[in-house]
């Protein structure tokens, strides 16, 4: 029964918390990377582009959670693009000033969709998930270590897993194949989804999912290329050229929409997660960008 939150009502609480409780004036720059990054992406277009020319938000867009918010005003308006402003040496200008989104896309594609997909249904073959009202004290954990499994998958990349594992063993005096062999792959990913169940809900987990199946700066604003174009923020997009979850091209797309834009690419064999693994061409990247920009 939780209710369905998009990237988009995301960021916006996040910049109606920034902006009118803290009173903060104004951001130098926003970093993210893969969910963090579709964020980064959505400051861009609501707090970092031009509203467009006679735009005006429409006060009857609706609220954080609301589908009608998440779409088109009642002026025409496509909701959010250029909603935050600042005031700054007698100017209205972007409240945020600059980005940096890291392995991610304009839009969550069919591809990301479908792997997030086979992560839930994990979660729902688990008897204990019962439609979504879990006993708290007895949870699907079975379902959600399987999911958590196949994400770890999509994170890395061929190579990387056979310089990691090749066909090795955990234990050589056990057969080397069939439904006893004690593959050392097997035995990562079985570690990998019992660590989860100590710092993840089922529930949240699958959410968190539907939520980033959400990103899509063009729904309801028009085509991807047009809502990009009025970004006016120098942006640093980061890609990595093994990443087979969030692939290059897509960054490609960011830096060619974004009109300040550009990519640097972060070189691993670790696949998606080489924006984690790689922090010192990360870092160095980021460096740079913040020295060469306010």
């Amino acid at each position: 029964d939780f209710p369905d939150v998009s990237v988009r009502d995301t960021v916006r609480l996040q910049l109606l918390l920034l902006k009118n409780e803290l009173k903060i004036n104004s951001v130098k720059c926003v970093i993210g990377g893969s969910f963090g990054g579709m964020q980064c992406v959505e400051y861009c277009v609501m707090a970092g582009a031009t509203r467009p020319v006679g735009g005006s938000l429409d006060s009857d867009a609706g609220g954080v959670g609301s589908k009608k918010a998440d779409a088109v005003g009642m002026s025409g308006v496509p909701y959010g693009i250029g909603e935050f402003t600042t005031k700054r040496n007698g100017r209205i200008e972007p409240f945020v000033r600059s980005a940096v989104p890291i392995a991610c896309g304009a839009a969550h594609t069919a591809w990301q969709i479908g792997i997030s997909e086979t992560q839930r249904q994990a979660i729902y073959a688990d008897p204990k998930w019962k439609n979504g009202r879990i006993d708290p004290h007895d949870p699907p954990h079975s379902g959600l270590s399987v999911a958590r499994q196949v994400a770890m998958v999509s994170y890395r990349t061929p190579l990387g897993y056979h310089q990691k594992f090749g066909r090795a063993l955990t234990d050589e005096s056990m057969p080397s194949y069939g439904s006893r062999a004690p593959w050392q792959v097997k035995s990562y990913l079985e570690y990998q989804g019992k660590k989860f169940l100590d710092r993840f809900d089922p529930v949240t987990y699958v959410k968190l999912t539907e939520q980033m199946d959400s990103h899509d700066v063009g729904r309801g604003r028009g085509t991807i290329e047009q809502v990009l174009s009025h970004v006016e923020i120098p942006v640093c997009i980061l890609g990595i050229d093994s990443d087979v979850l969030y692939p290059l091209r897509e960054q490609e797309e960011l830096a060619r929409c974004m009109p300040h834009a550009e990519l640097k690419i972060i070189h691993s064999d670790a696949g998606h997660d080489g924006f984690l693994l790689e922090q010192d061409q990360v870092a160095a990247h980021i460096k740079s960008f913040l020295y060469s920009h306010e």
